[in-house]
Parts: C-alpha cells; sequence; structure tokens
C-alpha cells in the first residue's frame, strides 16, 4: 500500500484498453525470433539433458535458481532461469507462478495476470497463489483505479482464507485495504484487527491514521491525534 488518500477513488482514472495477450507475447522463449536463437536453445536442451537425470529435475533447478534470484531482486537473472526452466518442463506450474511475479514486480500487471491466471487453472485452491494474484490486481488498481481489480482482488482473498493459508495475517491485511478503497470502512477495521492478532507487525500506523480520518476504530483500540 503505497499511501492511504481518497485520490484514487475508483470512479476518477478513465479505464484503458488492456491489450489481448498470447503465450508467445509472455512467455519469452517460446517464439526464438532468429535461427541462432533456435539453435541457442536447443544447445541449451542437448546439455542439460547431459546434465540432469530428467528435464522435470532440471526444470526444478532453474526454478530454484530463479526464486533465489527474485528475492534478492535480480529480476533480469530470475527470468533467465525462469526461461530455461520452461524449456525443460512446460508441465511445471512453478514457471508460470514465476513468471507472473517477475512481470508483477516490473508493474507489467496484464502479463503478470495472464500468465498467473494459467498457472491457476492447475492449482485453483493454493492459498499463496490465490494471494498473490490478489496482490497484483490491487496493484493494478494503484495504476488504473479499476473497481473491477478491487471486486477481483477481495474475491480471490477470500477465497485464500478458506484453504487456511499460513499467512492469514497478510491476507487479511490486504483485505482491509482493499475494503480502505471500496469505502467499506467497518470491514477495514475488521480485517486490520484480524491481521493485527495475527501478527503484531501489520500494526501500520499510516494505514490506521487514513482509516481514522474516514471511520472511528469500533473497538476503540486506536484513536484520532487531536489536531493543534
Amino acid at each position: 500500500m503505497s499511501s492511504c488518500n481518497m485520490q484514487n477513488a475508483v470512479t476518477e482514472a478513465p479505464q484503458p484498453q488492456r491489450p489481448r495477450l498470447t503465450m508467445q507475447e509472455v512467455i519469452p522463449p517460446m517464439a526464438p525470433a532468429t535461427q541462432q536463437a533456435v539453435a541457442a536453445q536447443n544447445s541449451f536442451l542437448k546439455k542439460s539433458d547431459e546434465t540432469f537425470k530428467s528435464r522435470q529435475l532440471g526444470s526444478q533447478y532453474y526454478v530454484t535458481q530463479a526464486k533465489r534470484m527474485f528475492n534478492e531482486e535480480q529480476l533480469d537473472s530470475a527470468m533467465v532461469n525462469f526461461n530455461r526452466a520452461w524449456l525443460l518442463d512446460r508441465n511445471n506450474m512453478e514457471v508460470y507462478w514465476g513468471y507472473g511475479l517477475v512481470y508483477g514486480q516490473q508493474q507489467a500487471y496484464d502479463k503478470a495476470l495472464y500468465i498467473l491466471y494459467r498457472a491457476l487453472d492447475k492449482d485453483k485452491t493454493n492459498p499463496r497463489l490465490l494471494t498473490d494474484i490478489a496482490t497484483t490486481h490491487l496493484s493494478r488498481f494503484y495504476k488504473y483505479s479499476s473497481v473491477d481489480d478491487l471486486q477481483q482482488s477481495k474475491k480471490l482473498l477470500e477465497q485464500a482464507l478458506k484453504h487456511t493459508p499460513e499467512n492469514a495475517a497478510d491476507v487479511y491485511y490486504k483485505l482491509a485495504i482493499n475494503s480502505y478503497y471500496l469505502y467499506e470502512f467497518g470491514s477495514a477495521w475488521e480485517y486490520l484487527h484480524r491481521s493485527i492478532r495475527h501478527d503484531q507487525s501489520k500494526e501500520d500506523q499510516t494505514f490506521i491514521s487514513a482509516l481514522l480520518e474516514q471511520e472511528k476504530d469500533p473497538e476503540g483500540i486506536y484513536v484520532a491525534q487531536s489536531k493543534q
């Protein structure tokens, strides 16, 4: 949540025409542009067959490398390794998930959502995946102020909660933010309190102050500071 203010009202910004994407546009190695690129891919596959017991194991190896680089914020290197993992196993859904996370960090939200939903097709009850897609919708809302993104984000977060996520505090916190921007301040307070009860670090003073400007804390734990 970059800031808490009502300038991001869901009716303020015109909705951009979003492009229709294809897998070739989202997965870089799917459409090599030159014969040299094709040859490089074939050489990589041959070398991998000599290195790994199976292409599935090789794919998982590169996914692990990609995740490490993603966590270190080396997005270009992460993408290279996700590309390698995809070449070795196009059925590895962790690759699609990984592409989505990288695109999300690059603020290429349409691409991120396109590929994340492909991963969800194969793992419909994964709470972390549901949460990541919901977060991407929320991030796209920050950019375009689309109520559709808010509503879809809320729907996915509610689904994640049904599957008892380990990161329930994060889900509740994002539902609180979601509710705030939907002007559902009572729900925002409820979700925020649930989040803080799970994880005290979710006690975000910026968010709390923004909520207090809209509605009193129904539990009376937080109060607005008097203005001098």
